[in-house]
């Protein structure tokens, strides 16, 4: 029988790494751990919770990789851009045996330098964020949208935006400061994309063939959702976290059984209909004994 996935996001592992956690989730940790040992599931370590945990003090960091080395003895997921990144790249060169997991040593919690400067990164991608949301006007064409005409326009901006830095690559232009997603560019140079290989990858993604990529699909689905709700008054205010949370999500729903997560995100899954599209389960924060009751069953079957 195949080890069920679970994805725990940082509120998740937050609650189960405590020192002093509440009784349920010392319970739930120990049904995580009974699980794993007989290997009915495993929990890998999301490259976004290390990020997270960076700026904590070293006495939390220890935790958080206690946690996830009891639960997966070293498997992790990759970040939500490798991940990208190499299904964006397999559109046109396929990949026979590809994993969204690699290995990891329980030594990323000591590393103070490296911590600080994740930490540096992460203060800096909050402050881009700002900037961003600062200027942002939103059209009012999109308040006029139904919520599957905002999806498909979501959709195509992503699309476009992608393409437009594939055109900037092709003209020598890949340093620009003006790129949409640079880490992305920076992959397929890496890889040292031809330029038919381009066309061609251009062309894929106009065909919707980028945004079909399930990570991309979930990321888009909760993005048109979450502004479908803002536009009438339906979401919390928008915070640089939700962008990460979203790729946190979309990672779970594209390679995870079970997704444990916190209590709005755990909403959005669901005003989102995210079970329509996949079979992940996703559980809240909010309800730690449907959680352990899950978990449980899981460990049992």
């Amino acid at each position: 029988m195949k080890m069920k996935v679970v994805y725990l996001d940082q509120n998740a592992a937050s609650f189960l790494a405590k020192p002093n956690a509440k009784p349920i989730w010392r319970e739930i940790r120990y049904a995580l751990a009974d699980g794993f040992h007989n290997r009915k599931l495993i929990c890998p370590l999301p490259f976004e919770c290390v990020m997270e945990s960076a700026p904590k003090p070293l006495e939390f960091r220890q935790a958080i990789q206690a946690l996830f080395w009891e639960l997966s003895q070293g498997v992790a997921f990759k970040e939500y851009t490798e991940i990208s990144s190499e299904l964006t790249l397999a559109l046109v060169r396929p990949t026979l045996e590809w994993s969204p997991m690699i290995f990891w040593k329980p030594i990323w919690a000591e590393m103070e330098s490296a911590a600080q400067k994740v930490k540096s990164n992460w203060q800096a991608g909050k402050e881009r964020m700002n900037e961003r949301m600062n200027g942002f006007v939103r059209s009012q064409n999109l308040e006029l949208m139904t919520e599957r005409e905002l999806l498909r326009v979501v959709a195509a901006q992503r699309s476009i935006r992608i393409c437009d830095d594939l055109s900037s690559l092709l003209a020598g232009r890949a340093n620009e400061e003006s790129l949409n997603c640079r880490w992305l560019i920076e992959f397929l140079v890496s890889a040292n994309l031809a330029p038919a290989e381009i066309e061609d990858l251009k062309r894929a993604i106009y065909d919707h063939e980028w945004a079909n990529i399930p990570i991309h699909a979930f990321d888009i689905l909760l993005s048109a959702k979450w502004e479908y709700d803002d536009i009438r008054g339906g979401s919390a205010a928008y915070h640089p976290n939700d962008e990460i949370d979203r790729k946190r999500a979309a990672t779970a729903l594209s390679h995870a059984d079970l997704f444990i997560t916190e209590g709005d995100m755990a909403n959005l899954c669901q005003k989102a209909n995210v079970n329509e599209f996949c079979q992940t389960l996703v559980l809240s924060v909010r309800d730690p004994e449907k959680v352990l009751e899950t978990i449980r069953s899981v460990s049992a079957a």
